[in-house]
């Protein structure tokens, strides 16, 4: 179920993260900006997406972080590739962007504390108790990640703000950000796949 969810859930953020980039090339305004944060978009996008599958291998029960929670989170994540295909919001209106981001990681956080709360030692057999304590571990881990994450993200968004339009050093600001993205997103996959591993070699029979 969870599994099946995320998947028509990523679907259609990509799909509009795709009409999204074809509004980017429309706009004709700040689009080497606009691109690189909606690469930023994307690879946010599937790093939540691959964290959620990892944890569904070992999930018993779908909380209400999957019913309704997740949901929510995936609608917010298309609000930022809204923002960037959009000229509504004036000049420099992409810096936004980083606002709905913003709020993404919120969403996120909560989600994260949700499957926290609904993870309970019953729903695993005395031998899977250690799978347990491990899991326990992992999404309390994502839950202090995203919170600085959101900080990060906050801070990042005071910072573009307060800039003056037209501001020269927007292109390396936004790429500077993009970097530390993809640096976070390989160590995230690296240390999660290690971890998966773990516990299915642990756990496999």
């Amino acid at each position: 179920l969870i599994l099946q969810i995320a998947v028509l859930l990523q679907g259609g953020i990509l799909s509009a993260a795709a009409f999204s980039l074809i509004g980017i090339f429309q706009t004709n305004e700040d689009t080497a900006v606009r691109v690189i944060l909606w690469l930023n978009g994307v690879i946010i996008g599937f790093l939540m997406f691959y964290r959620l599958c990892h944890r569904a291998l070992f999930l018993m029960n779908a909380g209400l972080e999957i019913l309704f929670i997740l949901p929510v989170v995936c609608l917010f994540q298309i609000v930022p590739f809204a923002v960037l295909s959009s000229t509504a919001l004036g000049p420099d209106g992409w810096r936004y962007w980083y606002v709905a981001d913003t709020v993404v990681f919120v969403f996120g956080i909560v989600a994260n504390w949700l499957a926290l709360r609904a993870l309970k030692p019953s729903q695993y057999s005395d031998d899977l108790r250690a799978l347990y304590e491990r899991l326990h571990v992992m999404i309390r881990q994502q839950v202090i990640e995203g919170i600085a994450a959101t900080l990060l993200t906050l801070l990042l968004t005071i910072w573009i703000l307060m800039m003056p339009q037209e501001w020269p050093y927007a292109t390396a600001f936004v790429s500077v950000h993009l970097a530390l993205t993809i640096l976070s997103g390989l160590i995230i996959v690296r240390e999660d796949s290690r971890e998966t591993a773990a516990l299915r070699e642990k756990f496999a029979s």
